[in-house]
């Protein structure tokens, strides 16, 4: 059985799903008005979620290059592999 997500992580995720639903109806609406012919709905959100995906991946990948060099400030170790 899968176990439930404590307070305030719950909230906190319900409230960021929100917000990202209602930042992505915002950009549908936008598309199509800049687009008159371009309304699918699903292909509007794979590009945005693509868009999302990718700044995740670009901030993740900082923040470990940042802990890297807070580790190897504080040991003297913690390279991280730089990815292509």
């Amino acid at each position: 059985m899968k176990k439930r997500t404590p307070e305030p992580a719950a909230s906190e995720i319900n409230a960021k799903t929100e917000e990202l639903m209602k930042e992505f109806f915002a950009h549908v609406r936008k598309v199509r008005k800049q687009h008159r012919g371009e309304g699918d709905a699903r292909v509007i959100f794979e590009a945005w979620a693509i868009q999302k995906i990718a700044a995740l991946q670009y901030t993740v990948l900082h923040l470990a290059d940042a802990i890297a060099e807070l580790q190897r400030s504080l040991c003297g170790t913690g390279k991280r592999k730089k990815n292509g």
